[in-house]
């Protein structure tokens, strides 16, 4: 999972689909929501929790996307409603939450545009270490790719890294 939130915020940069150097993070988390964002040089903005779920506070949330253009990292509706707003990149930490889903059925870990799960040994699942990053964006699913083999695209579609090659 560590090693996931590493590689989802570098894909973010890559792909310049992050469009600030500030990111919004749960105070309420695990060091490694964090690490990656400050080893990358961006600035982590904490948001309270929700006294209800202990996700971030979206009043809160809405405040600092009002305010500035900030990227941001549980009351899905209105989350992904703020994102769509404010046009910012979600990224779900889903890495203590496997199986755990919101009211109306959604599992956590589908509604970002990338979200991240750990199977260290102290989680629900374990393969001892590992973790997961889900998307449905096939772009940045092909930058995953190639940053998870240093930048060596022989995992991508045949067309795709041909076209890569050409652009660069």
């Amino acid at each position: 999972g560590s090693s996931a939130n590493l590689l989802m915020i570098n894909t973010l940069i890559q792909s310049g689909k992050l469009k600030s150097k500030k990111i919004i993070v749960p105070a309420v988390s695990w060091s490694t929501t964090i690490s990656p964002i400050i080893q990358f040089g961006y600035e982590p903005i904490m948001v309270d929790a929700d006294k209800k779920t202990f996700g971030i506070d979206l009043d809160q949330t809405e405040e600092l996307l009002k305010n500035g253009d900030i990227g941001v990292p549980h009351y899905k509706d209105r989350l992904l409603e703020l994102c769509d707003q404010y046009d910012v990149p979600l990224l779900e930490d889903s890495c203590a939450a496997l199986g755990s889903s919101y009211e109306d059925g959604t599992k956590v870990g589908q509604v970002g545009d990338m979200s991240t799960f750990s199977f260290y040994f102290g989680h629900q699942f374990s393969t001892i270490e590992g973790g997961m990053i889900n998307t449905d964006d096939e772009d940045i699913y092909h930058m995953l790719l190639m940053l998870r083999s240093h930048g060596w695209g022989k995992d991508l579609p045949k067309e795709s890294y041909k076209q890569k090659m050409i652009e660069n």
